[in-house]
């Protein structure tokens, strides 16, 4: 989104915090943790293994939420390394404390905050990484600068997020879902869960930040829901917090052939007693020079 436009900008901000903040979307993503840390397995492994983290390092994760991939870097950098996870929601993070807890996890430090505003100085962080929440920065650049900021010389940040809206992780629900809705037609340059799917889209993003060595990759990872195909759905339903503003909007009967439509999509990916389904996602990634970041 365009840095010119603070009126955009700002009424992004209002709708972030809405869909992301309120008690439903709190309580489904407790309710289904365990269960969506395991259908996104791989993408969080596909993270750690880009960012290149090892013992000793001093993280930074980004849009936190209820502990992916916390709590796996918090592993992965001990036992002298640790991890700062950030969240514009106070409740996720105490989640993360609590599960950090019952695992014997003692390095991660917790902080509200906003990727637009980081509350740590200059050069604090050997590594930075963002677990699909760059799609929702609501001024994307201003982010990244601060991103670039509170990494160290020659230190990397990396950032996963969705790939293409056809795929079947959105073509089979949300993008049923929008066949049964009239909106008004998207702002191309307000973020939105698919942006990143643009190729090249993120690499020039960081680029135009400052990031020196901007990359990025797509990857299909398999992803598999232990469960029926019901179940898949309720949670969607009740998880995916932009999705379900879309559902409270239809009409019975209009919510009841959506719904059967999207399970019948579904179908197609059950295998016996599972739901197995490809993840397009991209990763991107980019080290700050040894020089002064961008003001």
């Amino acid at each position: 989104m365009s840095a010119h436009d603070p009126g955009k900008i700002e009424k992004f901000r209002e709708q972030l915090r809405h869909e992301w903040t309120s008690a439903e979307t709190i309580a489904a993503w407790k309710k289904w943790h365990a269960r969506l840390a395991e259908f996104t397995g791989g993408v969080t492994r596909s993270l750690l293994e880009t960012a290149q983290l090892r013992p000793g390092m001093n993280v930074l994760d980004l849009a936190s939420g209820v502990g992916d991939p916390v709590l796996s870097e918090a592993v992965a950098v001990a036992p002298d390394g640790h991890v700062t996870a950030t969240d514009l929601n106070p409740a996720m993070l105490a989640f993360i404390e609590e599960q950090a807890r019952q695992r014997k996890i003692t390095n991660i430090n917790f902080r509200e905050a906003s990727a637009e505003v980081l509350p740590f100085p200059d050069a604090s962080f050997d590594a930075l990484t963002c677990r699909f929440g760059i799609m929702f920065f609501p001024d994307l650049n201003k982010s990244l600068r601060e991103c670039l900021r509170v990494l160290k010389p020659k230190s990397r940040a990396t950032f996963v997020a969705w790939g293409r809206r056809e795929q079947p992780f959105f073509a089979c629900t949300g993008g049923i879902l929008m066949k049964h809705i009239e909106l008004p037609k998207p702002d191309p340059e307000a973020p939105n869960i698919a942006m990143f799917g643009e190729p090249n889209r993120m690499r020039t993003a960081l680029e135009s930040a400052g990031f020196a060595e901007a990359r990025e990759e797509m990857r299909t990872m398999e992803g598999r829901w232990r469960g029926s195909v019901d179940e898949y759905w309720e949670q969607f339903s009740e998880v995916a917090a932009p999705f379900r503003v879309i559902l409270e909007k239809l009409g019975s009967e209009s919510k009841s052939r959506a719904i059967n439509e999207i399970k019948s999509a579904l179908r197609k990916f059950q295998r016996g007693s599972e739901v197995v389904m490809p993840l397009e996602i991209v990763i991107g990634s980019g080290v700050r020079g040894s020089g002064k970041a961008r003001p």
